[in-house]
């Protein structure tokens, strides 16, 4: 009996554009060159530009957890002090689905991404974080990455 093993190629670039074009967020799962004095040599790299400002993630802020929708990659986007000197956070969550390349260098997919904003810093009743749910438009692709 002969069995036919398939071989299951992944993509090295994630794009993902949210659908009004006001976010983009270029993920790499290893992390392309050159690498700079002063920045982790391996592990993932994310960018983002958006409404908050325009960042680069490295492999030691960026939190990645493998569930049931796939790839979860959360950065925190920043701090928000709110009166009081109470700090809160701003939180990105990507969902990263699982991408069967095929024969092909690009593949597009669906996918959102999560905003989480802490509400009130555990001081008060109700909520504590606030969900902003942001479709967004994915593309990934074999791309030949620098050294």
């Amino acid at each position: 009996m002969i069995t036919q093993q398939l071989s299951t190629v992944s993509a090295n670039e994630y794009t993902f554009t949210h659908d009004q074009g006001t976010t983009q967020m270029v993920f790499f799962p290893n992390r392309p060159g050159p690498i700079l004095a002063g920045q982790p040599a391996t592990g993932p790299e994310l960018t983002y530009k958006g409404p908050e400002g325009s960042f680069t993630f490295f492999s030691d802020k960026i939190e990645i957890q493998d569930g049931a929708l796939g790839s979860l990659i959360s950065v925190i986007l920043g701090q928000i002090e709110i009166f009081g000197g109470t700090e809160h956070f701003l939180r990105l969550t990507l969902v990263l689905p699982p991408v069967n390349m095929g024969d092909t260098k690009k593949q597009p997919f669906h996918t959102f991404g999560v905003k989480i904003q802490t509400t009130t810093g555990g001081v008060s009743d109700g909520a504590q974080l606030k969900y902003t749910v942001v479709p967004l438009k994915g593309l990934a692709e074999i791309v030949a990455l620098p050294v």
